[in-house]
């Protein structure tokens, strides 16, 4: 699956932003979790190209090291889940459009789709970047609102980093692939939109805190920047399981930018909730109805991309 287990840092800037990274790593430790501490002499060490001079903007404090952390290839992964759901049985219908989601005595019946009706007494809502739209389509309302999320690539370079960095307080993340062009991204635009076409001003922001911890780049070009969509809740935690009032209708949305790591586990899960019919304990917390309830899950650290939004 083309997987580089290189490490990850998530820098520290501030006293608070220490705080809360000390407070996950101990949350790792009790959890089994291989993760640690460092201050700036040992950060030095593990990624010698990174600027920890006086006088910058943010003043890198310590980290917390992850060194199982990997990057592995996107599109590899989904190819295979592809291949291995084609083996199990089970149908692909790429561009096809749901028109519809079909209900009669408060449950699904089937969807409606650009190219016919399907059956079906169970209707996963599973979608990124238009999960309200589809839900709206049973007559369900999702607290969700989406967001664009920016990325660019330089030029490939000699190899200088080994590590993914990653800063919430600059609301940016750096690696560099195996072909050595630098990936940098950052947080999710602060307004609503299903624009997938890139903007100006995100990309000067990034580059400029990039520039922050790696002033060596100054000069690199950058090939080519886009964008994708993140789905946002209210409380940066993603919604999962039944709907009430409306049997049949499941979802798994609301993943934010940080839904790749986490879809072999919920996946499982969700295939748990619909075999069985019984929703697993480890998801329950995030089911939709939690908003009402008044019991909402506080997920703000899960990534740097959602602290902007």
């Amino acid at each position: 699956m083309l997987f580089n287990q290189m490490g990850r840092l998530d820098l520290g800037h501030t006293d608070a932003a220490l705080y809360a990274l000390r407070m996950r790593t101990e949350f790792n430790r009790i959890l089994g979790v291989d993760s640690k501490m460092v201050g700036p002499q040992e950060i030095k060490q593990l990624v010698p190209s990174m600027s920890l001079r006086e006088g910058l903007s943010y003043p890198i404090l310590g980290a917390l090291y992850h060194p199982p952390c990997g990057v592995i290839r996107h599109d590899a992964v989904v190819w295979g889940f592809g291949r291995g759901a084609d083996r199990g049985g089970a149908e692909l219908h790429p561009f096809t459009e749901v028109t519809a989601i079909d209900r009669a005595n408060g449950r699904v019946t089937g969807v409606q789709t650009t190219r016919g009706f399907v059956g079906a007494e169970i209707v996963l809502n599973a979608t990124a970047g238009w999960s309200s739209e589809v839900a709206r389509l049973a007559g369900v309302d999702l607290p969700i609102t989406t967001h664009p999320l920016q990325a660019m690539v330089t030029e490939p370079l000699k190899p200088f980093l080994d590590k993914t960095i990653s800063s919430a307080n600059l609301h940016a993340y750096v690696y560099q692939t195996d072909r050595g062009e630098v990936v940098i991204g950052g947080g999710v635009d602060p307004y609503p939109s299903y624009s997938m076409r890139s903007a100006l001003l995100p990309m000067e922001q990034l580059a400029g805190h990039t520039l922050e911890m790696f002033p060596c780049l100054s000069k690199v070009k950058v090939l080519r920047q886009w964008a994708g969509l993140c789905d946002m809740t209210p409380d940066y935690a993603p919604i999962m399981g039944p709907v009430d009032g409306l049997d049949g209708f499941i979802v798994s949305c609301g993943w934010g930018s940080w839904g790749f790591k986490a879809a072999p586990a919920a996946g499982k899960n969700i295939a748990s909730l619909i075999a069985t019919g019984e929703t697993p304990d480890l998801i329950r917390p995030f089911r939709l109805s939690r908003f009402h309830e008044g019991k909402l899950v506080n997920e703000r650290a899960a990534a740097p991309a959602a602290a902007i939004h």
